[in-house]
């Protein structure tokens, strides 16, 4: 976790700056108990009434001058934890964003949203509680302890003893508290991801009426984690209680033992009012000190899953590919006995593919749910390295530079049509640096999207947040327009036309093979009179190819792809 200590370069004056000016009121606290002293044994008994106004202006001006330097110091303090949390998460959201997808699916999305929010905010307190205290608090019990000896050497013991018994004690529950949070922190990844789940897919949730069922499911996570807040909370709360009754004993035999050296003439009385007011101070300085070490336990966990995403090895866009030559220039992507498993898994998620596609073909990918379509796309796209064999892409008939130079070759629509707050122009101009309106209308015009959003606002019309104000089918062709205006030479459309009507989805595909024609499109389709034109078609099941041909070719000897026929065209004549 030494790794995060460099996120204070940028406020090393301030990190300082705190800690000094809280010594400094340290130092002008500890200075009021012997002016006090003073004031009993030297000035009181003699009546003298200018001396006695003189040490109460100092006094206040003591007061006035540590409410100053305090103020001052939490400025900087929280100048420091505000900036060093602010510069920690953006560096952290830049690399949760460079991850690569095995990594983000090991850490869960719950997970990583937690350390984003609550860990981080977690660190800020840690910091400005630990720059307000860690020097202000050892500080005063050691000046106190040292002012003591000096008042009385004999009387200081219970001081050192005190001191003593109090370390053992915050070191036990620290330690059993540490395990306590840790628990904590990962039952709230849970709850994140209830709630992520619940929020997301609550359309779908009421649908099912499956209200009930979530509240109760939330209801039983949200009574673990009140279990171990509740376990750790005690824990906690046990520490100040146990330091106000070893200092409060510790006050009672000073206070007995104080009384008998007075009256052996050893101590004075102002002097044992000092020593009172020392162990009292003591006593405040040991009860923020414990709050600090219980806040630092916490915090150094929350570093510890912060530093956890940092220790992950970021995806690197711009590292060099191997080089590849095509044989034939017209040839884009090639597999060649592609296998691929999961890392969380031992049985292969795709076996043994074999398939080319040519520059300006249309190819298809039909098959089964869990046939490994979604799969092949993210390999497609470079998201997971290929397990056994090859899988390469080619731009005329040359191998792409980097990751980088690979995804700019391809422009997908996702099987979930995600859009964002904002407004039409806004998300079609995604990822471009410039993009005309003419443009925008046509590939709105292609992707059958004109007509419905003339009547509202055109480009102008506001979009919310996941594009919640518009239809599935209109998501979905909004998606494909956004796409389509990417200079990407491969177009890949993951089930991305089923919320369509297949009126509109043959318009949609004459039109990107009529005005794109020199685009190569890879759709992924559950219907097979959709992928009918395509020059091939390759059939998963299970993981493994069982047809690549063309739609005429495959219902004479494909049977799973027969299957999947028949079984459409059962159900259009039931409708």
């Amino acid at each position: 976790m030494t790794a995060l200590f460099r996120y204070f370069r940028d406020y090393l004056k301030e990190s300082i700056l705190g800690p000094l000016f809280k010594l400094l009121e340290a130092a002008f606290e500890l200075t009021v108990p012997l002016v006090i002293a003073f004031i009993v044994d030297s000035i009181i008994p003699h009546g003298n009434q200018g001396d006695l106004v003189a040490m109460i202006l100092l006094l206040v001006g003591l007061a006035c001058v540590g409410v100053l330097v305090a103020i001052t110091a939490q400025y900087y303090s929280a100048k420091a934890a505000v900036g060093y949390t602010r510069n920690l998460s953006q560096d952290l959201y830049r690399k949760v964003l460079a991850l690569p997808k095995e990594s983000q699916d090991r850490l869960s999305t719950s997970s990583l949203l937690t350390r984003l929010s609550s860990d981080c905010l977690q660190i800020q307190t840690g910091i400005n509680s630990f720059l307000r205290l860690f020097l202000r608090a050892p500080i005063v019990v050691f000046g106190a302890l040292t002012m003591s000896f000096y008042i009385s050497p004999r009387l200081s013991i219970l001081f050192l003893i005190m001191i003593g018994i109090l370390l053992i004690i915050v070191t036990v529950i620290s330690l059993i508290s540490a395990k306590l949070f840790e628990q904590m922190r990962k039952t709230l990844d849970k709850l994140v991801a209830l709630v992520r789940e619940a929020v997301t897919g609550s359309r779908v949730i009421r649908a099912f009426g499956q209200t009930r069922r979530e509240i109760k499911h939330f209801e039983i996570e949200n009574q673990v984690y009140l279990a171990q807040q509740t376990q750790a909370g005690c824990w906690s709360v046990a520490l100040a209680p146990l330091t106000y009754l070893v200092v409060n004993l510790t006050l009672i035999i000073l206070i007995y033992q104080g009384k008998l050296a007075i009256a052996d003439n050893a101590l004075e009385q102002g002097q044992l009012i000092a020593l009172i007011n020392y162990l009292l101070q003591i006593l405040v300085e040991l009860v923020k000190l414990v709050m600090v070490v219980m806040t630092m336990n916490q915090t150094f966990i929350s570093a510890k899953r912060v530093q956890e995403v940092f220790d992950e090895d970021s995806e690197d866009i711009e590292a060099r590919l191997p080089s590849e030559k095509a044989n034939d220039p017209s040839l884009i992507v090639e597999a060649e006995n592609l296998s691929f498993a999961y890392s969380n898994s031992g049985d292969r998620a795709l076996s043994g593919l074999n398939f080319s596609i040519y520059s300006g073909d249309f190819f298809g990918i039909i098959g089964g749910t869990g046939s490994g379509k979604s799969t092949l796309v993210q390999l497609l796209l470079r998201l997971y390295p290929v397990t056994t064999g090859r899988l390469s892409l080619f731009l005329a008939g040359q191998s792409p530079r980097s990751l980088k130079h690979w995804r700019q070759q391809i422009a997908i629509v996702s099987q979930t049509a995600q859009l964002f707050k904002g407004d039409i122009r806004s998300n079609l101009s995604l990822g471009l640096e410039y993009v005309s309106d003419q443009d925008m209308w046509q590939a709105l015009d292609i992707a059958q999207a004109r007509e419905f959003l003339e009547a509202k606002e055109g480009l102008s019309s506001p979009v919310e947040a996941r594009g919640r104000n518009f239809s599935g089918g209109q998501r979905q062709r909004l998606t494909i327009a956004r796409a389509l205006l990417q200079p990407a030479p491969i177009l890949i459309l993951d089930d991305a036309t089923s919320a369509l009507d297949y009126l509109t989805e043959s318009r949609l595909l004459e039109a990107i093979r009529k005005r794109l024609a020199h685009k190569t499109v890879i759709m992924i389709s559950q219907r097979s009179k959709s992928l009918a034109t395509a020059q091939q078609i390759l059939v998963l099941d299970q993981g493994h190819q069982v047809g690549l041909g063309s739609h005429e070719k495959l219902l004479v000897s494909c049977s799973i792809y027969q299957e999947i026929a028949r079984s459409q065209d059962s159900q259009e004549v039931l409708e």
